[in-house]
């Protein structure tokens, strides 16, 4: 039996990197997807790729910049899955790598109108429609706080705050807010950050998805988890 037979889920940000790599983990067990990108185009490749493992899958364009795409989103997403188990906050940008006290502030706006601001809108809007004891998984970043980050670092920190309030705020409809920290990925996005690093050093986001499979499945490891960390005891 797959692992999430009969789950339905939402991953946001599934083109490519750590996103696709959780949607076509989830496909493979038996869950039944929608997946957002940017544009439709982008989609195409994750979309024939779920549904070739069998799984039910529909593409959604998503921009978390604009409530109106974000609202559109999330209906849309309802009316194809009906139900939702599970949401996976993935989605994000990285804005520039600098000090914040000279960080742009139209730029750190935009990085946390996207990573945080967007990313609730969307996670409200779908939590009347998250069954109960379902999960919501938000994708964290050890950058998350560290200076130097600008706007990346602020937005994922606020990401983590989000994630530990709607924990406690949704405890008594047995729903999971769990934050993950994939970790270094061969992602376009590592790529960005660390330009004069040979991606060959860092791990496929391949080999990062399993809890993110264990937590959809049921699985509570707390308010934060590491993925390099996970099964180690």
């Amino acid at each position: 039996m797959p692992r999430l037979d009969g789950m339905r889920a939402v991953v946001t940000g599934a083109s490519r990197g750590v996103g696709r790599a959780i949607a076509l983990a989830y496909a493979r067990e038996g869950a039944a997807l929608v997946v957002t990108g940017r544009s439709a185009r982008g989609l195409e490749g994750v979309i024939r790729a779920c549904r070739e493992a069998g799984a039910s899958c529909a593409p959604v364009v998503l921009d978390l910049a604009d409530p109106a795409s974000v609202d559109h989103a999330a209906d849309a997403a309802v009316a194809a899955l009906g139900r939702v188990d599970v949401v996976v906050n993935n989605a994000g940008v990285l804005g520039s790598r600098r000090p914040l006290a000279e960080a742009d502030p139209d730029e750190v706006g935009h990085v946390v109108a996207v990573n945080l601001a967007g990313t609730l809108r969307l996670t409200q809007r779908l939590l009347p429609h998250l069954a109960d004891g379902g999960a919501v998984i938000s994708v964290t970043s050890g950058a998350a706080g560290r200076a130097r980050w600008a706007g990346y670092a602020v937005s994922k920190l606020g990401l983590e705050g989000m994630t530990a309030m709607l924990r406690e705020e949704l405890a008594d409809r047995g729903i999971r807010a769990v934050a993950v920290n994939p970790g270094p990925a061969r992602t376009d996005m590592r790529a960005a950050a660390h330009p004069g690093e040979d991606p060959a050093t860092v791990p496929h986001p391949s080999a990062l998805v399993e809890p993110f499979l264990a937590i959809a499945e049921g699985a509570d490891p707390g308010p934060r988890v590491e993925a390099a960390e996970w099964g180690r005891g």
